[in-house]
């Protein structure tokens, strides 16, 4: 069985400094992950969780890997995602259309977790999306200074 998990994170207010990351197991054990950091532009957290739910998904449509059950500790991504609230922000529906299009044709599932409940693969996540903003951390620190 194959699991994934994805997440944002986002530093220096909301919004700031963002990055996104999603981690994939098989039977429980870890077998790729990725992580981006999405500055310098400053974008909201919601903008990094629907990201690292984006980046997951291409990846697994370029890898041709199915029927992944994935999870996200955004509960507004993984509602808005699945229809079942509406997307109030212009510029997250387009995100919303491509990450459903993206699971229907993986035949994936999507579902909410809660974050920082011991969740190894979300702790993971989140562990990769701290790794990548503290890489960039003189960069952003130096914006946020001039």
């Amino acid at each position: 069985m194959r699991t994934a998990f994805c997440d944002g994170a986002c530093r220096g207010g909301n919004p700031g400094f963002t990055s996104c990351a999603w981690v994939l197991y098989e039977e429980g054990v870890e077998r790729f992950n990725g992580s981006h950091y999405l500055g310098p532009e400053r974008h909201t957290n919601n903008y990094a969780e629907y990201i690292g739910l984006v980046a997951l998904l291409e990846w697994l449509y370029e890898f041709k890997i199915r029927n992944v059950i994935i999870h996200s500790d955004s509960e507004l991504v993984v509602n808005q995602t699945l229809g079942n609230w509406d997307v109030n922000k212009e510029e997250l529906k387009s995100y919303a259309t491509k990450c459903y299009g993206l699971l229907v044709q993986g035949c994936h599932v999507l579902k909410h977790i809660k974050g920082h409940a011991g969740h190894k693969g979300n702790e993971r996540a989140d562990e990769l999306c701290n790794t990548i903003l503290d890489a960039h951390k003189e960069e952003y620190e130096s914006m946020v200074k001039s």
